[in-house]
């Protein structure tokens, strides 16, 4: 029996010494995937109708409904969290510790092309639908080269993870497993070339040869036939020696030692070497901008800028919950299969219910019209009657009751109250049927699901930032490590201090505040001299994509009157000039005037022409100058 106050464990690579550590994680994961496979039988209520009739639990003409309120509930959810990590045109956005007025803009940009590299979104999607469904969800952030940015997020399903049930913090385990499922010809491949051999990197082929020398576990899909089965499970072991995170492979219960000893955790994270003059930070970071970063721009590499491998101190996973309460334990928290299940099995076995009770009601039922309880000796049972037949005895037709249609509105009630616990309440306004559902009424459901919306990625932001942290902090130091080249105008902004936040707290959330509250003071804004800009920030909000087609056509259309204006106010000082003109060389000839004109029409034609020739010498003098 093993001793559990035992300390031999602690910051031993001996397989001996965790041998006991690690069969308790093996328990424990070969439980979450129990779990695992019943909570996916409950999401999608999995019950096959003709084996259950068979087994005589349902009867002939009996039908069950199943009805998917989970998997109904998450994916009404799963709207919120794609918007927030997909919508915005960035990944991230950062800001210069140092000097927050520097525009970060470029780093933002170069940052997403390596965040979001060719897939990145099926680890996230898998990651949302996880946490969603069972309460938490891991993904595991890995050195990947093939990759922009060189790292790669991996979603792990909660059956393939495993930690000791009362841990509050992952950071804080001793240790972590993550099941792996591989062929045999995977397994042996993973041994290397014999004639080869890298002990640091390849399995230990005495190992391997003792699981592939076994049945093969049993797959996800629950295969019932051995043919179909081909994966074994092996597990991928994270723990501290002296405070460094070290990952091993093992396989307890049929392996005796390691499958690949423990060896320092790296992910890619570089380090610079420092010259031995340089100690505080502050000589560090004039050493990056005075020389590391010179090199770079001067197309420099890791040749030239002295580096070493960075191991990491924790755990690369990232645990995203779906709720949080006072019970801060992990294993605890709680997705929607457990919040609707019991919801989910009493709406179906209603509706089952009513549905077989109206088809028996369809049905038309015929007895014998006798008071005689012994009659029916020896006569024939289960007659059908067919059109036009000479039936030999009175019978009596009845019909079974149909379903109260008041079960009908039961069920409705059920499911509204729901979609009111699950926060959606905009859709238990939609579903509901009476007169009272008010334009006012609709209005205020869906500004309390924009709220509601925003509140429920708040965790999910939490999580994401730290994920995006750890990777960002890597790909930093790898490209001041000159391993990743950048363009030279976003060189410098690496070297700076700066912090990191997804960009959909400020692309999603206060964009979606912002243009809420610009609509509502358009009107006011729109007789205005900043009605035009007003109007172009509210495109480039609403529509980023779209917003530059918008915006050229309406500089067009704006371009277009501008010119218009210009040449009639060009056609009118053209006009004037003329009139001007003919002023001044009218009032210079006073034998055109009669008597009466000279007294009266000429001397205000000579103090107009007087007047126009000022102005004209001025413009001319404003030319000179």
């Amino acid at each position: 029996m093993p001793d559990i106050l035992s300390t031999q464990y602690i910051n031993s690579s001996d397989y001996k010494s965790v041998e006991d550590k690690l069969k308790t994680l093996k328990d424990v994961c070969d439980d979450l995937t129990r779990k695992q496979e019943t909570a996916r039988k409950l999401r999608y209520a999995e019950v096959d109708i003709e084996a259950e009739r068979e087994a005589n639990r349902l009867q002939p003409d009996e039908l069950y409904v199943p009805q998917h309120t989970i998997d109904t509930n998450i994916r009404r959810e799963q709207s919120s969290y794609i918007q927030y990590i997909t919508q915005s045109p960035r990944a991230v956005i950062t800001e210069d510790l140092d000097n927050p007025a520097n525009d970060m803009e470029l780093l933002n940009k170069d940052l997403t092309k390596k965040l979001r590299y060719e897939g990145w979104q099926l680890p996230m999607f898998s990651n949302v639908d996880g946490f969603q469904a069972n309460g938490y969800n891991v993904v595991e952030v890995v050195l990947n080269l093939n990759n922009s940015g060189e790292l790669g997020v991996e979603h792990v399903s909660n059956g393939d993870f495993g930690f000791i049930s009362d841990t509050k913090d992952i950071q804080s385990c001793e240790f972590t497993c993550r099941c792996y499922y591989y062929t045999r010809t995977r397994l042996l491949a993973l041994c290397g070339d014999p004639e080869q051999p890298n002990p640091e990197n390849d399995f230990v082929r005495f190992q391997v040869e003792k699981i592939i020398g076994r049945e093969p576990d049993t797959n996800p899909t629950e295969a019932t036939d051995a043919k179909d089965k081909s994966l074994y499970k092996i597990y991928k072991v994270m723990y501290r020696i002296n405070g460094v995170v070290n990952v091993a492979w093992c396989c307890p219960t049929t392996c005796d030692d390691w499958v690949r000893g423990p060896r320092k955790l790296y992910i890619g994270r570089r380090k610079l070497v420092y010259p031995p003059t340089v100690i505080t930070t502050e000589q560090q970071n004039q050493y990056i901008m005075q020389i590391v970063l010179p090199i770079l721009l001067q197309g420099g590499g890791a040749q030239q800028i002295p580096s070493e491998e960075a191991y990491e101190t924790e755990f690369p996973y990232i645990v995203y919950p779906y709720l949080i309460s006072e019970n801060d334990v992990i294993s605890q928290l709680k997705g929607r299969i457990f919040l609707d299940q019991d919801l989910q099995e009493a709406v179906s076995s209603l509706l089952s219910s009513v549905v077989t009770q109206a088809r028996r009601a369809a049905g038309l039922y015929f007895s014998k019209n006798v008071e005689d309880p012994n009659d029916d000796l020896l006569l024939q049972k289960n007659i059908f009657f067919k059109s036009g037949c000479l039936i030999n005895s009175k019978v009596q037709a009845f019909e079974l009751k149909a379903p109260d249609p008041g079960m009908f509105s039961a069920i409705q009630l059920l499911l509204t109250n729901n979609q009111n616990e699950t926060s959606q309440t905009n859709f238990a306004t939609m579903n509901r049927k009476d007169s009272r559902k008010t334009a006012t009424e609709m209005l205020v459901s869906q500004k309390q699901e924009q709220i509601l919306s925003t509140v429920q990625v708040v965790l999910f932001s939490i999580a994401l930032t730290q994920m995006y942290r750890t990777m960002v902090g890597v790909i930093k130091s790898r490209v001041l490590s000159g391993l990743i080249k950048c363009n030279q105008l976003v060189l410098p902004l690496y070297a700076t201090r700066f912090s990191v936040k997804p960009s959909g707290d400020v692309d999603v959330i206060e964009r979606q505040q912002l243009l809420q509250l610009m609509g509502q003071v358009w009107p006011i804004v729109a007789e205005t001299p900043i009605a035009m800009a007003f109007l172009s920030d509210f495109l480039s909000l609403a529509f980023p994509e779209r917003a530059a087609k918008y915006l050229m056509i309406l500089n067009q259309a704006i371009q277009q009157q501008q010119s218009q204006q210009t040449q009639m106010m060009q056609q009118g000082m053209m006009m004037a000039k003329q009139m001007a003109d003919g002023i001044v060389s009218l009032s210079k000839k006073p034998e055109m005037f009669s008597e009466t004109g000279k007294i009266h029409a000429l001397p205000r034609l000579e103090m107009a022409a007087e007047q126009i020739e000022n102005i004209q010498s001025q413009l001319v003098n404003n030319k000179t100058q």
